[in-house]
């Protein structure tokens, strides 16, 4: 881990070691989706109407040795003034990139959804996945794209102390930080290749490790996916396969096994349904009782169903996507559903 850490930070600095840059552009993308949405448990349900916005200012430009750069601000939180920030320099060795809260290194989606890969577009429930770098401060390493066979990519990324999640608008604005005695450090790496027309492989493995203070870790956390997906004319199939242990001070382990499929068919140029099986099972060992031999193991596994239907004309998508989950939050025996109706626009 350190010596990836130290791998990442000198290549950083070596690329920043440059001339200044000629003048960059400036662009702004985004998009808004009002939904109407229907849903709750077995006991009861509500409705609700929202409208979320999402503006990225994306500032780009090259450097007079023939490096480029890449700045943006990403807001889509009305109470925040600075959210998801990325700076990225790219050279001929590959790219180095520095983020606040983005650059998402995790696998566990396989991309296949009319609109949206199953529960990452609307889920009544909570799926435990595994960790990823983008809800942290992080540093990545990116390998040039086309340098390695089957079109395969490398990106290495870092978190030096998993205690900072806030948001930092100033250049000072972590000059305390948090006290390391509970903090981790987080190393992640992702693997994607294309070794067909048609066929996108992927995979991705983190760790974390707690190297001072008085709270280390007796098991430290772990999470890797791995998946694919495959298209053949108008279907589109993905399947991706995971497991995540939490890190854990002290006690008896949790840990959760995962499977998610998605099939995707594009009935023509606007119109597309797709149906994903989410499936997650939830093992956790608990602590061997008072006067017993041996600890006792439970076991829950949560699985939701969707079906979506997406429309599309010029910038606009009209969608309904409707999500059935059995063993929600796994609870044993609580179902919960939800079905969503959707007006998104990009511009």
């Amino acid at each position: 881990m350190k010596k990836i850490s130290k791998l990442l930070v000198g290549i950083l600095f070596s690329a920043l070691v440059i001339a200044p840059s000629y003048a960059g552009e400036m662009s702004v993308t985004g998009g808004a989706t009002a939904t109407y949405s229907i849903g709750g448990d077995s006991s009861g349900s509500g409705k609700t109407l929202g409208i979320s916005n999402e503006l990225d200012f994306t500032a780009s430009g090259e450097l007079d040795n023939g490096f480029t750069w890449k700045y943006q601000v990403q807001l889509d939180n009305a109470a925040a003034n600075n959210d998801d920030t990325r700076l990225e320099i790219g050279t001929d060795m590959g790219a180095i990139g520095l983020y606040i809260t983005e650059g998402g290194m995790s696998k566990e989606l396989h991309g296949v959804g009319a609109m949206g890969p199953g529960f990452d577009y609307h889920s009544p429930a909570t799926f435990q996945t595994g960790y990823d770098v983008d809800g942290y401060g992080n540093i990545q390493y990116h390998s040039p794209a086309d340098a390695l066979p089957f079109g395969a990519q490398i990106k290495l990324g870092y978190v030096p102390d998993m205690n900072d999640t806030a948001q930092m608008s100033a250049k000072d604005a972590n000059s305390n930080p948090a006290s390391h005695s509970t903090g981790r450090n987080l190393t992640q790496i992702n693997v994607t290749a294309s070794p067909i027309d048609g066929l996108s492989l992927q995979a991705d493995a983190a760790q974390t490790s707690n190297e001072t203070g008085v709270a280390i870790s007796t098991e430290e956390g772990v999470s890797a996916n791995i998946g694919a997906k495959y298209t053949m004319g108008p279907v589109t199939v993905g399947y991706v396969e995971g497991g995540y242990q939490p890190a854990v001070e002290s006690g008896e382990i949790t840990y959760y096994e995962n499977n998610f499929i998605g099939i995707q068919f594009d009935v023509n140029e606007a119109v597309s349904v797709s149906y994903n099986i989410d499936e997650s099972n939830k093992v956790a060992r608990n602590t061997v009782a008072a006067g017993a031999t041996a600890g006792t193991t439970t076991e829950v596994e949560m699985e939701q169903k969707s079906i979506q239907i997406a429309y599309t004309t010029g910038g606009a998508t009209i969608g309904v996507a409707q999500a059935e989950v059995s063993n929600s939050d796994y609870t044993e025996g609580s179902d919960e559903n939800q079905t969503i109706i959707s007006l998104a626009i990009a511009f």
